[in-house]
């Protein structure tokens, strides 16, 4: 968007202990000279971390009546609003969710309308533990959202990983979320410019081999040459999106529409599904490809889903 003024919003997401707050501060750093403002949010925590960021910051709201993605219309949204209220609004605003949550409402809601007329979500960043992310997601299903919803996923605590266990991580992680762009840290100092990629192909150009996964999070591609029909897309989606939120938890993509010169970006997390024009196919041929990242996903069941929108067409 051409001379964007809305306020920038960077999200940062990981399990307890993952090292979010440090990583947080190490952005901070770097926005000197910028009005910023973070959002923390835990259980039961009176004054967090307070005395390691407020000197970085303009304003800082503590939300510890519960988890943020459980009250989007309460305590973020008053937030939110009372932020667009300020005499001077801030250049930008740093959500740190807590250890469990399911950021994909957070996400979800920085695409409604309302909300994205005043803020532009940047990026969601997912802090991964390198010494207990696989223990994490075995116990924790949160773990799995937040690794599939992130832009960026940063492994910490890496300093005592031996390189093939570090290996091995990174090849997970790319299976579990190919949209996301990997980096790593070994004490929570990330740099600006690991953070600002270009978007990622939805189809890699080199096949990403298969690693045998401890864990129950993959993806699913579909491609398609035929078009769909928007208002049964958009149920279908909407429907399972829903009633399978602990199942399907992220959806990317662009699509052909019958009777449209558009293609169509399509984005789904948590329960939250936005479609919108992404500009004209130009050169390119028209078709339609959809990464799904959920738990336990089969193509067939996501062909089965889709199979109503791509008959709509053909009545």
């Amino acid at each position: 968007m051409k001379g964007d003024k809305r306020i920038k919003v960077y999200i940062l997401t990981g399990f307890l202990g993952a090292g979010k707050t440090t990583i947080l501060n190490s952005l901070l750093s770097q926005f000197t000279g910028y009005r910023n403002i973070v959002i923390e949010n835990e259980f039961g925590k009176v004054n967090i971390d307070a005395g390691l960021i407020d000197e970085k910051i303009d304003q800082l709201y503590e939300l510890t009546s519960g988890c943020i993605c459980c009250s989007l219309d309460n305590d973020l949204l008053d937030v939110l609003g009372g932020i667009l209220r300020n005499e001077q609004r801030p250049d930008h605003v740093f959500i740190e969710t807590t250890g469990i949550a399911d950021v994909g409402n957070i996400i979800g809601m920085f695409h409604t309308p309302d909300v994205k007329r005043h803020y532009a979500l940047v990026s969601t960043i997912c802090i991964v533990d390198a010494e207990n992310v696989f223990e994490r997601l075995q116990q924790v299903p949160e773990t799995g959202k937040q690794i599939s919803c992130a832009d960026v996923i940063i492994i910490n605590k890496i300093k005592d990983l031996a390189v093939p266990l570090l290996i091995y991580l990174s090849q997970q992680l790319e299976q579990m979320n190919p949209l996301a762009f990997i980096t790593t840290t070994h004490n929570g100092t990330v740099s600006l410019q690991d953070l600002q990629f270009p978007e990622k192909p939805l189809v890699p150009r080199e096949p990403v081999p298969l690693v045998k996964s401890p864990h129950k999070v993959n993806t699913v591609l579909f491609e398609s040459p035929e078009a769909f029909d928007l208002n049964m897309l958009v149920f279908v989606l909407d429907f399972h999106c829903n009633v399978y939120p602990d199942q399907l938890y992220r959806i990317k993509g662009y699509i052909q529409v019958k009777d449209s010169r558009e293609r169509m970006l399509v984005q789904s997390t948590g329960k939250y599904l936005h479609i919108l024009p992404a500009g004209e196919w130009g050169e390119e041929q028209p078709s339609s490809t959809l990464v799904f990242i959920g738990k336990e996903l089969k193509t067939a069941t996501i062909q089965r889903i889709l199979a109503p929108a791509l008959r709509a067409v053909i009545r």
